[in-house]
């Protein structure tokens, strides 16, 4: 998870109570941004393509886990398709 954008890194809020369920679906995103980032080296490119657009693509199953997540589903979208692109950008630069 050391490589998860600030945005996702600390899903469990400060001060905010233990909610198991609101835990269990942010793990549910973190795991599909781990799938959008390739960081399971087993994947294959295809696959990695179909999770950003996950992320990217307006799509009700998303909107559902963000709610369920107890987070704006706009904004996540926002922040992962800034993350993308920042991330494309600086492996263009090297």
């Amino acid at each position: 998870m050391a490589n998860l954008p600030q945005f996702l890194r600390n899903l469990n809020t400060v001060g905010e109570a233990r909610d198991p369920i609101r835990s269990l679906w942010r793990n549910v995103l973190i795991v599909a941004l781990e799938d959008a980032l390739g960081a399971n080296k087993i994947i294959n490119y295809p696959y990695i393509k179909s999770a950003r657009e996950y992320f990217l693509e307006p799509n009700r199953d998303f909107k559902t886990v963000c709610e369920y997540a107890g987070f704006d589903h706009q904004y996540i979208r926002m922040k992962a398709k800034q993350y993308f692109e920042r991330r494309s950008n600086e492996n263009n630069l090297h």
